[in-house]
């Protein structure tokens, strides 16, 4: 179980290294302020909040934050792996396989707990 929490936690960590990165690198993408810009920089904003969230639900040790964690975590699932099959990207895949790391890791947690 100890283990299975740290590799989460680690994970979170990663996403929120990998969103801070995607937010960061939005001025080299794109030139100006348009739709396509916000939702490239909403992405990188999505990850830090949700790897920020993940590492609260593990903190707090309260149960109906976990559950909404897990939530948030199958709703990121399923939006990075339309991001993923829409635009094919290599970054996507790394933020996929993070995304459905944390889903299942939160989910076994709760399991397992």
């Amino acid at each position: 179980m100890v283990i299975m929490e740290k590799s989460y936690k680690t994970a979170s960590f990663i996403l929120i290294i990998l969103g801070t990165t995607h937010a960061l690198t939005t001025p080299f993408f794109y030139q100006t302020i348009n739709a396509d810009s916000l939702w490239y920089l909403g992405t990188g904003l999505t990850y830090i909040f949700m790897g920020l969230y993940n590492l609260a639900s593990i903190k707090v040790k309260i149960s109906s934050i976990f559950n909404i964690a897990i939530f948030l975590n199958f709703i990121a699932t399923v939006f990075t792996i339309a991001i993923t099959y829409i635009l094919g990207e290599p970054h996507y895949y790394v933020a996929m396989v993070i995304v459905i790391f944390i889903f299942l890791n939160s989910v076994l947690i709760k399991i397992f707990h």
